[in-house]
């Protein structure tokens, strides 16, 4: 019996090291008092109708996280992420926010949706914890962003206001179409675009709104044709959304050149909407100085995931990429990493340099891509 034990001490002391070390990956839930690692949280949509988004900006939280972890962690500790899931709703956004605040004690939160941010960037300032917009487009956010918000998404204004200046120049005198998804970064970027549009001297012809979730988009299409409207400000939401929209409008003969914005691009707008998304226009980060650094990323996501990664999954990369670099170099009480984060990073990431500027918002320069043949692509002038 006691030559049995013996020999089964080896595995026991195995299986004991194979759990310990599972217990350091980037996504686990920690012991709060816990301090020989590096905590952040991440509120993300991780069901619902902004599933999809979740899941991008989650992968790319983890690849950098594993990077990170891979190359010593920060100063000499593992970093690890706490994620909660906001379901796209800012009444469980906010309960969410509070247990990662007051129960898990982390400094820094990784937040996406615009109506969740908005909802959390008060509390965020109250209780003193950095929060971090990965993916929200609003401009309401960058707007909110004088505290612990900070924002490392393009702004829908800013992506409005690029398309309000294609309009008015490549497009004068042509009035314009709007769809957009009755919710906060909709409606908001909406509204921004409108505004930038009259004041350039354009024209709107019509502005439609829909419900999120919503499947069936032919009344809003058909009053856009009555409209005589022959170009169009496509704001959807989600992946499945653009899809149905760019579908139903080829089943309608709807005569319309849909323009839209980066959260166009994902692999599922592809797949689900197929023929009906060819000729598409969408603007899009420029990243052609940094060509060579997205093909190594794209190759190294590829690798894990079997796919490539859309706008979400590389801004929130390169965000938690420049959150070490600033923990490491600064602190990481949630003090220490605002003050970090005020201060002139310059970090060079996948996207270019991140840097805030007057306010705490992360601004980048545009380009416009379409989809031809089946794939999304840079449009040459």
């Amino acid at each position: 019996m006691e030559k049995q034990l013996l020999r089964s001490w080896p595995a026991v002391l195995l299986v004991c090291l194979v759990l310990a070390l599972s217990t350091a990956s980037c996504g686990r839930k920690n012991n709060p008092t816990e301090s020989k690692s590096v905590r952040i949280g991440a509120l993300l949509a991780l069901t619902g109708s902004g599933a999809n988004y979740g899941k991008s900006l989650k992968q790319g939280i983890e690849l950098a996280c594993e990077e990170i972890n891979q190359a010593g962690g920060i100063n000499g500790k593992p970093l690890e992420v706490i994620y909660e899931d906001s379901q796209g709703d800012a009444k469980t956004g906010v309960s969410a926010f509070n247990k990662l605040a007051d129960i898990d004690h982390v400094p820094l939160v990784i937040g996406s949706i615009s109506s969740v941010v908005l909802a959390v960037a008060p509390i965020a300032d109250q209780k003193h914890v950095v929060l971090i917009n990965s993916s929200a487009i609003s401009p309401k956010i960058c707007d909110a962003a004088t505290q612990f918000l900070f924002s490392i998404m393009i702004s829908g204004a800013q992506e409005a206001s690029f398309m309000a200046q294609e309009a008015a120049k490549k497009h004068k005198g042509e009035p314009v179409a709007v769809l957009f998804s009755n919710n906060a970064s909709g409606v908001d970027t909406k509204n921004r675009f409108v505004q930038d549009l009259t004041t350039a001297g354009g024209e709107v012809a019509i502005a439609e709104s829909y419900e999120l979730n919503s499947t069936d988009f032919r009344n809003q299409l058909a009053k856009i044709r009555e409209s005589g409207a022959q170009l169009g400000y496509l704001i959807a939401f989600s992946s499945s959304e653009f899809a149905r929209i760019l579908i139903q409008t080829k089943e309608m003969n709807v005569p319309i050149l849909w323009y839209s914005y980066s959260g166009f691009e994902t692999k599922e707008t592809l797949q689900l909407a197929g023929l009906a998304a060819e000729g598409a226009i969408y603007s899009y980060p420029d990243y052609s100085a940094q060509k060579d650094k997205m093909e190594s990323f794209q190759q190294r996501y590829q690798n894990k995931y079997g796919s490539w990664a859309d706008i979400y999954t590389v801004t929130s990369y390169d965000g938690v990429h420049l959150l070490a670099s600033v923990i490491a170099a600064n602190g990481s009480s949630a003090d220490q990493i605002q003050t970090g984060l005020r201060k002139d990073q310059g970090y060079a990431g996948v996207f270019g340099d991140l840097h805030f500027e007057a306010k705490q918002c992360v601004t980048k320069p545009l380009i416009w891509k379409t989809v031809h043949g089946g794939a999304y692509s840079v449009l040459t002038p």
